[in-house]
């Protein structure tokens, strides 16, 4: 997921001879329609980047042709970068640099960017919280089979299969990530420590008047978690239960980093206890 942000920097670099500071919204899907096991990424991309000047560049085509190879060229290096060295790995690599001249498929359309952004906003926000299958595509089971239907993207027609439970149950189990994986990851200037000095920064950049855009979102200031639970729950999270008053922050302790935030020297504070 974190190759998405250096290979799209080097598509910039590349076509348009910029170096950008980009933003950037990964989603990882693991799953097929048919709930099979089908690795692929989801990627919102900012409509712009930061120059090194600190000028706002908007971006408004991606190279089509130079993607791809890109693409091919730093998933490939991290393969053999990250995996042990073998015959086998190194035949592999070199059989992909062969079979695809013309680089990897990633799906960007041809042209100006597409307004589409929203829809892709709201599948994925749909995707994220819902199971790979979901309940009203399954039309039988009967205690050892399950019967389900699934709309197939290449035929572009509606597929009906029936395989064992236990099949079936191995094939949504199958996209249940480790405990801790971030599905989703923010990378660039939509990083968590860098998301608000980089927006009040880029909004001084940005005209005055932004251009009418029906197809896309444009990224808001986030709420701070107290003014979230207040909103949500109607509680407020740093109030004592006890005295009512409001708790201030004194100290945060990790218990393999030790002691990350010390107000009492006014800064934060990293010590890697091993």
């Amino acid at each position: 997921m974190a190759l998405a942000q250096e290979c799209l920097k080097d598509v910039f670099r590349t076509a348009f001879k910029i170096d950008l500071d980009i933003g950037l919204v990964v989603v990882l899907q693991t799953a097929g329609r048919p709930g099979n096991y089908n690795l692929h990424m989801h990627i919102l991309l900012s409509s712009g980047g930061v120059t090194p000047e600190n000028k706002w560049h908007q971006i408004s085509y991606i190279p089509y042709e130079i993607l791809h190879r890109k693409w091919q060229f730093h998933l490939l290096r991290f393969l053999k970068t990250h995996l042990p060295p073998s015959p086998q790995l190194k035949s592999d690599i070199d059989k992909a640099w062969k079979e695809y001249p013309a680089g990897f498929v990633a799906y960007v359309q041809k042209g100006d960017v597409p307004p589409g952004g929203k829809g892709v906003a709201k599948y994925l926000a749909k995707y994220v919280v819902s199971p790979p299958i979901s309940v009203r595509r399954i039309e039988n089971y009967n205690g050892k089979e399950v019967s389900y239907w699934y709309h197939d993207h290449k035929t572009g027609i509606i597929q009906h299969e029936t395989i064992p439970a236990l099949k079936f149950i191995g094939r949504m189990v199958q996209h249940i990530l480790p405990k801790g994986f971030q599905r989703i990851r923010y990378y660039g200037f939509h990083g968590n420590v860098r998301y608000q000095p980089m927006r009040e920064k880029i909004q001084i950049m940005l005209p005055t008047k932004h251009p009418a855009d029906t197809g896309g979102y444009r990224v808001i200031p986030r709420k701070k978690f107290r003014d979230l639970s207040i909103q949500t729950y109607g509680r407020d999270p740093l109030k004592c239960p006890g005295c009512g008053n409001i708790m201030e922050l004194e100290s945060i302790w990790h218990p393999k980093y030790g002691l990350i935030i010390d107000m009492a020297y006014g800064r934060e504070r990293f010590e890697d206890t091993g």
